[in-house]
């Protein structure tokens, strides 16, 4: 009983750090159609322009999510790892702000303005809700960072499908750390 609680306490606090790395859910990809130059770029420039700060925001990350995975395959306690996480979470919020607010920063084509504006009404909702949970990350409350991640992964969902669906790539929602061991 006490392993398969174990599991799942460990499975909730992988898939609470996981979630919060995927903030924006905004990238580059192979979009179609758009507008013509004199209104502002066509959506396969804003798409590839997005890609190239996703690019960049990815690669910054990398080193965050091994150092995150370590912590999620290493032993002690929840608490203690949560805390031992907290740094590279507050460097991962930073790097994942500045993506969105580069995301923010550039001119979509002008008959997308109010798709855009959801997507980024939804990230800046994620990155909202993934600072609201680094103060509970730095004491070690499992529960609340665990209750506030969750909530936190509705916006990150939505910020996905949005940003899918408008034709910006899947790849900048994938999950960064291995699941697989914990069953």
């Amino acid at each position: 009983m006490a392993a398969m609680r174990s599991v799942r306490l460990s499975a909730a606090l992988v898939a609470s750090l996981a979630s919060i790395a995927l903030a924006l859910g905004a990238c580059g990809g192979g979009g179609d159609g758009g507008e013509s130059k004199d209104t502002g770029p066509t959506r396969p420039e804003y798409v590839a322009d997005v890609g190239a700060i996703c690019k960049k925001a990815t690669a910054d990350s990398k080193p965050i999510f091994a150092s995150l995975q370590k912590l999620v395959d290493a032993s002690g306690t929840y608490k203690s790892r949560l805390i031992k996480a907290a740094p590279d979470l507050r460097r991962l919020y930073k790097i994942q702000n500045a993506k969105l607010e580069r995301f923010k920063d550039i001119e979509p084509p002008a008959a997308d303005k109010a798709q855009i504006a959801e997507i980024t009404k939804a990230a800046q909702q994620t990155i909202d809700e993934f600072e609201g949970f680094l103060p509970a990350a730095d004491a070690g409350d499992l529960k609340k960072f665990i209750d506030i991640a969750t909530d936190a992964s509705g916006a990150r969902a939505d910020a996905e499908r949005l940003g899918t669906s408008y034709g910006l790539r899947e790849d900048c929602f994938s999950l960064a750390v291995d699941l697989s061991n914990l069953q």
